[in-house]
């Protein structure tokens, strides 16, 4: 007979998929094509090798230390699938499968209570911040596949310090490499394994076991260092500056709570100064926004009334040292874009969200259980309220992501032209050159969007896309909104196409 526990991840599996398949035959788009073209190789094993190194930023045009979910996997799909986007998708929902199960295991390993791990890995599963995640496929999947070895790290050093194997102490180190390999989002690791020590054992003792840790200190801090001093950053990026002003931290931390309960990442475009919406956001979210808004209100409302209503009457579980855990875990998880404020995005939530859902389910748990002490009838309503709410919430988003997100919408759009060069161009000579113009038919939006040839650019990363798809480093590819052919190249050789939008 299946186990329950099984049933009801396959529950989880089958919302996630109806939730976000349309991301399963959403094409590449910019970024996506910049890693095909940086991974590329002679097909060398060296090669391959030295991709773990550490190298300037100058040299490759790229910044972090993120080998295994970005150059090793491009170069590896690249080779075996080209720009099939089939196989990276399925890839990245199988990543989210696994990591569903982790989270499911780990919160059971912390709390040992079913409901606040059937509650956690739900909504960890279907919240709107893996919009991001699965759209955006170039970072997405590199902080999933770090998500991975952070999840797989906790849970074999929990089970090291329960079951004082050694086994699970190797384990732990090899998948905490591998997380650093993956992002840079890992380095928050020997923290929290620091925080599982402190929760196990009284201070004394932990004094002795945090000691041991101070190999993956080290590693963490001589891996920072390579990250600043070597690779460096790019100076021309001003998304990439920091800013370490009180106000906009808390401002940067509440726009992440908010997405991790479910909000969609647009939300941000459309909220002006003094917190007043911009009326476009009617037009854009259609009426989304009339499910959104209401669910977004009831959820927090009663979330907030769970913690008052726990403060009032049980003071001690918002001092639980593992709830304590959880709450460090949210802000340390995107401490490494926490003062970037300029470059905002949901996929970095992804590694903070087993803490984020893994607080809510504390939270509201605990409430509910205080709370049917007295009424029993009052907290099954507001528990059904809740779940009902917050399941709206992240469902509604999603749907709505998968039409107005920029990734979803790139990615579309850079299939589509594709798929129009290819039909109309079969087969180019070395060193060809096409050039987009505009579809007259599209409408003026403003001067920064541009027509159709600038949103062809920006889906195709200039060049990278056409180059990958014909296998020529020498091809060259102009848009028309970008300035005209140099006079150099021969007309001869220029292919025309329309580039359409839609």
């Amino acid at each position: 007979m299946v186990k329950p526990k099984y049933i009801y991840i396959f529950i989880i599996y089958s919302a996630v998929l109806i939730l976000y398949y349309p991301a399963l035959t959403t094409f590449f788009s910019h970024d996506d094509f910049f890693h095909f073209k940086v991974s590329l190789t002679d097909g060398s094993l060296r090669q391959l090798i030295n991709f773990f190194g550490f190298h300037p930023f100058e040299q490759r045009l790229i910044a972090f230390y993120r080998p295994i979910f970005r150059e090793v996997l491009y170069n590896t799909f690249y080779n075996l699938f080209g720009l099939n986007q089939l196989p990276f998708r399925f890839l990245s929902f199988a990543i989210h499968f696994i990591n569903i199960y982790l989270v499911f295991n780990l919160i059971q390993l912390i709390f040992k209570k079913k409901f606040i791990s059937y509650f956690v890995s739900f909504f960890f599963a279907i919240t709107a911040a893996n919009v991001s995640p699965f759209y955006y496929l170039a970072g997405g999947i590199q902080t999933q596949g770090a998500t991975m070895f952070v999840l797989l790290t906790i849970i074999f050093y929990l089970k090291c310090l329960n079951n004082n194997k050694s086994i699970f102490r190797y384990l732990s180190y090899i998948t905490f490499l591998l997380a650093l390999a993956s992002h840079e989002q890992s380095a928050i690791l020997p923290i929290l394994l620091s925080g599982l020590i402190l929760i196990k054992y009284k201070f004394d003792k932990a004094l002795k076991q945090l000691f041991n840790l101070w190999p993956l200190f080290l590693i963490v801090a001589v891996y920072i260092y390579l990250n600043v001093t070597v690779i460096g950053y790019s100076s021309t990026e001003t998304q990439y500056r920091m800013v370490f002003g009180i106000k906009t931290t808390i401002q940067t931390v509440l726009w992440y709570m908010v997405w991790a309960l479910g909000l969609p990442e647009t939300f941000i475009d459309f909220l002006q100064p003094g917190f007043t919406l911009n009326p476009s956001l009617m037009r854009y979210w259609g009426n989304y926004y009339r499910i959104i808004f209401p669910s977004f209100a009831m959820a927090l409302v009663l979330i907030i009334a769970s913690v008052a209503y726990l403060f009032f009457k049980s003071r001690e579980f918002l001092f639980n040292k593992k709830l304590l855990f959880l709450i460090v875990w949210f802000p340390l998880g995107i401490l490494p874009v926490l003062f970037l404020p300029a470059h905002k995005s949901t996929h970095y939530l992804y590694p903070s969200l087993p803490a984020f859902w893994g607080t809510i389910g504390f939270l509201v748990f605990n409430g509910y259980q205080k709370l049917r002490r007295k009424y029993v009838k009052l907290s099954n309503i507001i528990l059904s309220v809740l779940l009902t709410s917050l399941t709206l919430l992240s469902s509604t988003s999603a749907v709505l992501g998968r039409n107005t997100y920029w990734a979803a919408q790139r990615g579309r759009l850079a299939g589509k032209l594709v798929q129009d060069v290819k039909s109309k161009y079969p087969t180019l000579p070395k060193g060809a050159v096409i050039y987009f113009t505009n579809d007259p038919s599209y409408p003026f939006i403003s001067e920064d969007w541009g027509s159709t040839s600038k949103q062809a650019s920006l889906a195709l990363n200039g060049e990278d896309a056409l180059q990958l798809l014909y296998n020529d480093p020498t091809f060259h590819v102009f848009y028309e909104d970008l300035g005209e052919i140099p006079d150099d190249i021969q007309e001869s050789s220029v292919y025309q196409i329309e580039a359409k939008v839609i």
